[in-house]
């Protein structure tokens, strides 16, 4: 049985990484699978399953928020100004394309994170803390230095979550649709399982900073609990407090009545 420091997955990156390893079984032999595919898969994302399809997947999609604000989810982040880039933007989301100078800047950001999955040295400390600061990036907090001071870059997790897989299923594809000259059946199956581990832990590295810590849950939980008694309680006073009424009415259309029925008698000439 391996024991596992929960305060550790929360504080130690290198610590949550191994675990993370562990648990996938994310070995040696999955770099090396991820090293010997990689100039096979990446020309041909870049070349025929263009590389801005996630971004157009997004632009498709119209969110209508909760407070009843038409918007388009994640594509708004588009119209900001990246770090970096001095060009012209986009005065609208309707004016936004994927062929957008910004836009293509972004495109070869997710284009260096793929190539740096595939090809990165998985026993150096600095892969796993780039992957990191990925995901603090998203959050509106600097993440790398280049980022320090500038306007803040919020991406909610379900957005992160569905762009990855939508990256997955790019990926596996191409590989899949490799002739058996190119890739075995063998070897894509390799291919496919460590590339599915390499995202699981980038996903993981999303997760870790939008999710709460055991005591924040717990916390969290208890003011839940608490909210919801109280609305409980409220409920019941206000079923008591109509009942109340209700007998206040009836005993007011009783007495209603019961005028109504005195004022039917005969006068009475004295």
């Amino acid at each position: 049985m391996i024991t596992i420091e929960r305060k550790l997955l929360s504080t130690d990156l290198s610590y949550r990484v191994a675990f993370n390893r562990d648990f996938l079984e994310f070995t040696d032999d999955d770099a090396k699978v991820l090293h010997y595919s990689a100039p096979l898969i990446l020309p041909v994302r870049v070349s025929r399953a263009a590389p801005g399809a996630e971004y157009e997947r997004w632009q498709a999609f119209t969110i209508i928020s909760s407070s009843g604000v038409t918007r388009k989810r994640k594509a708004e982040v588009f119209l900001k100004r990246n770090v970096g880039f001095e060009g012209d933007l986009a005065e609208s989301l309707e004016a936004l394309t994927v062929d957008d100078p910004q836009m293509k800047m972004r495109k070869q950001f997710l284009s260096y994170w793929c190539a740096k999955i595939l090809t990165a040295d998985f026993n150096d400390p600095k892969f796993w803390e780039y992957l990191d600061k990925v995901g603090i990036m998203h959050t509106g907090m600097p993440g790398f230095k280049h980022r320090a001071n500038k306007e803040p870059l919020k991406v909610d997790l379900q957005a992160l979550s569905l762009t990855l897989g939508w990256v997955v299923d790019v990926v596996l594809t191409i590989v899949l649709g490799f002739p058996k000259s190119v890739l075995s059946t063998g070897q894509k199956t390799a291919v496919c399982r460590a590339f599915n581990k390499i995202i699981w832990i980038q996903q993981d590295l999303f997760a870790r900073h939008y999710t709460r810590t055991d005591e924040e849950a717990e916390a969290n939980l208890k003011k839940n609990m608490e909210a919801a008694e109280d609305e409980a309680k409220s409920e019941e006073e206000y079923k008591l407090e109509r009942t109340k009424k209700h007998k206040e009415l009836e005993e007011i259309e009783e007495a209603r009545k019961a005028m109504e029925a005195t004022s039917l008698l005969p006068d009475v000439k004295v």
